[in-house]
């Protein structure tokens, strides 16, 4: 898994279109930003052709249907938009002011590439000069990609009224894309999002240390090292964050609430996973509105299961 650094990368900067139900007279503004959980690819780009806010009737996707972005050839550099990164597809767009359920997110083409090199990609993706897919990326839930993927937000929906806000779109790679499918050459895409106001998140962050006599083994067909541990906060949402060569991890844009730490196994294309044992400082942490923690991390063993031949 690799991360990149800070970087912004505007998509749209307008006017949304349409207008949502119940909403009185007045307009506020809202920027989306577009960050990562981090996965066992060494590259992962997708395309977002089209995000929407919901308003009234949640279960009809026209009703109070207000668009926020459309581009259909833009890939999102999703493994550069960890530990703080984050990219702009929505940059102060004009919105009336009401209550939002939820945004909506219609997800285009798609490639990753494996650690091995092997290129999966979605029918029909146009991919770097010189790149050739082996095998595909399956999108699943057909009726979600037509009329976007529901990301609700937290409580009782976003409400706006003359202000301005930010929230952030998290989209999980790790649980996103699952590994291949056995001989079928498929990768499976089932994109998972949640969204957080960022004007009242926070942040966990931490250091990784190896206890005394723990070394990382081989796994996946290469060596591996403290940057394959995940750590996971689970509470109002499932976060993870993945350590860096200096050893440190740091999840943003963390909703306020109750979060119990832990540790992800991390899954190799060959189908061997790597399971990592260790004790957080703190077992939870409770974050209220735009409060950060520190959680520290030892760990006590590290282990390989390899996929066995055959």
């Amino acid at each position: 898994m690799f991360k990149g650094t800070r970087f912004l990368l505007p998509l749209l900067a307008a006017a949304a279109l349409g207008a949502c139900e119940g909403t009185d007279s007045g307009s506020s503004r809202i920027s989306v930003r577009l960050v990562d959980a981090p996965g066992d690819f060494k590259e992962v780009k997708v395309q977002i052709t089209e995000l929407y806010l919901q308003g009234g009737n949640e279960s009809d996707s026209t009703s109070g249907r207000l668009t926020l972005a459309t581009d259909t050839a833009k890939y999102f550099d999703l493994l550069a938009l960890v530990g703080g990164a984050g990219a702009d597809l929505v940059k102060d767009a004009v919105i009336p002011a009401g209550t939002y359920s939820q945004l909506r997110v219609r997800v285009g083409s798609a490639y990753v590439v494996t650690k091995d090199g092997k290129v999966y990609a979605t029918p029909g993706a146009v991919l770097p000069a010189g790149m050739t897919a082996t095998g595909t990326v399956n999108l699943t839930s057909g009726k979600s990609r037509a009329s976007g993927y529901k990301v609700r937000f937290p409580g009782e929906g976003l409400t706006v009224d003359g202000d301005t806000r930010v929230v952030a779109l998290d989209f999980d790679v790790a649980r996103s894309f699952g590994h291949v499918a056995g001989k079928s050459g498929q990768v499976i895409l089932n994109p998972q999002f949640t969204v957080t106001n960022v004007q009242l998140s926070g942040g966990i962050s931490g250091l990784v240390t190896p206890a005394a006599g723990v070394a990382f083994p081989a796994c996946g067909g290469a060596a591996t090292d403290v940057t394959h541990f995940v750590a996971t906060a689970t509470g109002p949402t499932t976060l993870s964050a993945k350590a860096q060569a200096d050893s440190r991890y740091k999840m943003a844009y963390v909703a306020p609430g109750t979060y119990t730490m832990g540790v992800a196994p991390v899954g190799y294309a060959n189908g061997d996973s790597l399971k990592i044992a260790a004790t957080p400082s703190v077992p939870s942490v409770t974050l209220a509105s735009g409060q950060n923690a520190v959680v520290d991390y030892s760990v006590t063993a590290a282990t390989c299961k390899v996929k066995p031949a055959g």
